[in-house]
């Protein structure tokens, strides 16, 4: 779990990095809030799985928002798949609400497989929109 974690926080730093370079609102707001959620889940967890996991529900609830908010707001499409891989955390937490004997570890590990995708499609899309900027300094294209 400790590797998951560790690629984790070195994309999350990448996609902070690279938000900060482009000056984007967009992206500073989906970053923010990611890492705002990273932070927040470890100390809203209560249960250890065994049962559904309310105050992860509401930190993921809250990434959905901010989400689906950019993806309302832009006409570039990966808030839509953010806020839609994002959704797919949600339904795991419904999942673990109507079916109560889940097995707590396939129920973290489904939460952990989920968050990959939410933050590699927001890094995805910073790579796509620093490829439209003229190259410069540091994240100049070959």
């Amino acid at each position: 779990m400790l590797v998951f974690q560790l690629l984790f926080l070195l994309l999350l730093l990448w996609a902070a990095a690279r938000a900060l370079r482009l000056r984007s609102a967009e992206f500073g707001t989906a970053v923010a809030a990611s890492a705002a959620a990273a932070v927040a889940t470890p100390l809203a967890q209560t249960w250890d799985f065994a049962r559904p996991e309310v105050g992860i529900f509401l930190v993921d609830l809250g990434l959905f928002l901010v989400l689906a908010g950019l993806a309302v707001r832009t006409t570039a499409f990966w808030p839509i798949w953010a806020s839609g891989f994002q959704l797919g955390t949600l339904a795991i937490h419904l999942a673990a609400a109507k079916y109560p004997h889940l097995v707590p570890a396939a129920y973290a590990e489904a939460l952990v497989i989920w968050s990959f995708p939410v933050l590699l499609t927001i890094a995805a899309g910073l790579h796509w929109e620093a490829r439209k900027l003229p190259a410069s300094g540091l994240f100049r294209r070959a």
